[in-house]
């Protein structure tokens, strides 16, 4: 009991302030988020695709209005490239605070295969084959493919035809036109002339080109025209001439 004439002391509750101003900034913070995510400000609203047609955008799997901050880039573009498979490459930017951006490469045909009915369809450095062409003048033809593999964008497999594809990207590059190339074993490759050249396979292109250049010069001095020409032998070429 307290003592007559004395008043009873009262001990005061001390605030931690340290930690309530934590607590209060924390709460700021999932407040300001929370008004953020529904804020039409962050929210998407245009979608700009460079390299291709606009309605590529359709395609992508975005919805307007969604939050910026939920579009995965990476899951938009393997979409992209899944619905799209005339498409090489496909990368999604997002640009604050209400644009995503689409850059993408088309394939582009390196040669002519046949398909059933006699239709040609490109088929680009990888092996996909892209749109029938309204005609293969002027394109390489890789044949020896069975028509039953080719349809429209499916991928043609196999380390032959590949090889068959990256030799025919090489003699591109160094400008020699060639008419057909046929997968191995053996390597063929058809000349505008109809001579079959039987190519040697993991060799240095410009190599062959310019042993291939001697003999068809040598040739032409005496007046002959080869059906074949076996460069598989590396400086011994076996030369059948057309009669």
């Amino acid at each position: 009991m307290a003592r007559p004439g004395l008043r009873p002391v009262r001990r005061r509750r001390r605030l931690h302030w340290p930690r309530l101003l934590a607590t209060l900034v924390v709460l700021a913070v999932l407040v300001g988020a929370w008004q953020l995510e529904r804020s039409p400000l962050l929210r998407l609203q245009h979608v700009t695709v460079q390299g291709g047609a606009q309605r590529l955008a359709s395609l992508s799997g975005l919805r307007m209005d969604e939050p910026l901050w939920s579009v995965h880039p990476q899951a938009v573009a393997a979409e992209l490239l899944r619905r799209a498979p005339y498409l090489r490459t496909a990368v999604v930017l997002r640009q604050w605070p209400q644009t995503v951006e689409i850059k993408v490469q088309r394939r582009v045909a390196l040669a002519a295969v046949a398909g059933q009915g006699g239709t040609f369809y490109g088929v680009d450095p990888s092996g996909r084959v892209l749109a029938p062409l309204s005609g293969a003048q002027g394109m390489t033809v890789l044949g020896g493919v069975a028509t039953g593999l080719v349809a429209r964008y499916r991928d043609l497999t196999g380390a032959q035809v590949h090889a068959a594809l990256d030799l025919i990207a090489q003699l591109r590059a160094q400008h020699f036109a060639v008419s057909q190339v046929v997968p191995g074993p053996p390597l063929a490759v058809y000349l505008p002339s109809g001579t079959e050249v039987l190519w040697p396979q993991g060799t240095n292109v410009p190599a062959t080109l310019s042993e291939l250049g001697a003999i068809q010069r040598a040739l032409k001095k005496q007046g002959a025209v080869a059906a074949s020409i076996d460069l598989r032998v590396a400086q011994r070429p076996l030369v059948e001439l057309r009669r």
